[in-house]
């Protein structure tokens, strides 16, 4: 378990921080928005062209990722996202985590679907 724990955690690798002006052209230059956030949080509201993937799935369906784009991780704050991220780059994906979130997103009125 504490393996586990240690591995989705990233062992300590670190990731860079996106603000949200930033990501939004890392999305227009091709980047993966990663919303791991849950499917009910998701009704709430999403980056449009984001793509879902809950954080509890992500250790068994990582994979499933394009390892030729680089990924920008989103959660509601960016505590959740940024260990994604690091879990992420410890797979050897171009990973960053938006800092403050989906509701730093909506402070600086980009879209949201």
């Amino acid at each position: 378990m504490i393996a586990w724990l240690k591995n989705l955690l990233g062992g300590g690798v670190a990731v860079g921080r996106l603000s949200p002006a930033e990501a939004q052209e890392k999305l227009k230059a091709g980047a993966l928005m990663l919303d791991v956030r849950t499917p009910l949080e998701r009704q709430e509201g999403k980056i449009p062209g984001s793509q879902g993937l809950p954080l509890d799935k992500l250790e068994s369906e990582w994979e499933k990722l394009p390892q030729n784009k680089e990924i920008i991780c989103q959660c509601r704050s960016g505590s959740r996202s940024a260990s994604a991220a690091r879990f992420l780059a410890g797979k050897g994906f171009k990973v960053y985590n938006l800092a403050g979130g989906i509701e730093a997103w909506k402070q600086q009125r980009l879209p949201v679907k």
